[in-house]
């Protein structure tokens, strides 16, 4: 087949919208420790395709359809040939090592998915089948107990770095404590797996990563940010990073926005008043442990909010989790839910 320069016309997608890059990623804590793993970009970018399309509170929709063309659109190629999906598949069908925090002390290995289907038409065009295997069904559906991520397909599917997309996820997970913070720089060249000895020094790691990843996600997603190092005498020991927020970033988002929580997972959640406060929690907490906080929280007398009760005690949680980490890091809190909790009954 001659290699073309753009794809041939994609019919819209039955089912699934105009903008199927707009759906949601649904992504647990544990799946997100997978860029320890070797996992390319094309590949995360293939998971992340899979969690978007499943809705997470229903176990029974694990088998999906990446229909003719998303594949391709979503790895910025315009054919792919049989030999490179296949490689991308068996890569995804490989045993990882997930990490749980709840399990500190140990790890699980799994498969991430048990079948797939592929077939590729007169045009060229893939259609994908994906079905998560038994065992990862765990870390892919009804999350509320484990934590997850939240962001739009289309932060990702642009990215043409893993550095980038790696990061990214970090800042998202990071962007519920806190907007500005420092790490330690040898731990966020583990993080981005940088530890050849060309990234020894810090200017081959900011020239060769950092400014590449700063122009990038600046450029193609919803997060924004700056950085500086942090020196101890000459030496450069850690980064400190700052983001903006998203209104910030949005501007022509405003008039979808008004009156409502400005930030990217609001519409979905508000449905779910459980889901939603715990996602001022960093979703850390399990849902019968949100319906005790919930109980403690509605019995506060909490001064009104122009957009109603639900954004009145999610920013109430939002300050008192907030604050719970601030103590955390001055001091081992060894039962976090009780400890919340205490500081919410005695407020």
């Amino acid at each position: 087949m001659p290699r073309r320069k753009k794809l041939p016309p994609v019919p819209d997608i039955l089912g699934i919208g105009k903008d199927p890059e707009n759906h949601m990623v649904q992504k647990s804590n544990p799946l997100v420790s997978l860029s320890e793993t070797g996992l390319t970009l094309a590949e995360f970018k293939i998971l992340d395709a899979y969690l978007a399309r499943i809705d997470s509170h229903k176990p029974d929709s694990r088998f999906i359809r990446l229909e003719k063309g998303e594949v391709e659109k979503y790895l910025g190629v315009t054919q792919i040939k049989p030999a490179d999906l296949e490689k991308r598949i068996d890569n995804l069908f490989q045993t990882v090592t997930i990490r749980d925090k709840h399990k500190p002390k140990g790890f699980t290995k799994i498969a991430l998915f048990e079948k797939a289907v592929c077939y590729q038409d007169d045009d060229g065009l893939w259609q994908v089948d994906l079905g998560a295997s038994a065992s990862a069904m765990d870390y892919i559906f009804n999350m509320e107990n484990i934590g997850f991520l939240r962001y739009r397909l289309r932060n990702v599917i642009n990215l043409t770095s893993r550095y980038s997309y790696v990061l990214y996820l970090y800042f998202e997970q990071n962007r519920r404590m806190h907007l500005s913070w420092e790490i330690p720089l040898d731990e966020l060249k583990s993080l981005l797996r940088c530890t050849a000895e060309t990234y020894s020094q810090y200017k081959r790691f900011n020239d060769l990563v950092l400014k590449r990843c700063h122009k990038e996600l600046n450029e193609k997603t919803e997060c924004h940010f700056s950085y500086e190092p942090i020196k101890k005498g000459r030496k450069v020991v850690a980064i400190k990073f700052t983001l903006e927020t998203i209104a910030g970033i949005l501007p022509e988002a405003a008039g979808e926005l008004e009156g409502q929580q400005q930030l990217p997972w609001f519409d979905e959640d508000i449905d779910d008043p459980l889901t939603f406060l715990n996602s001022a929690c960093n979703n850390e907490f399990s849902r019968e442990q949100m319906e005790v906080l919930l109980a403690a929280i509605a019995a506060k007398d909490l001064p009104p909010h122009p957009d109603g009760l639900e954004f009145a005690r999610y920013h109430y949680l939002q300050q008192q989790y907030a604050m719970l980490n601030v103590r955390a890091a001055a001091g081992k809190i060894t039962h976090r839910f009780e400890y919340l909790l205490k500081m919410i009954q005695n407020n």
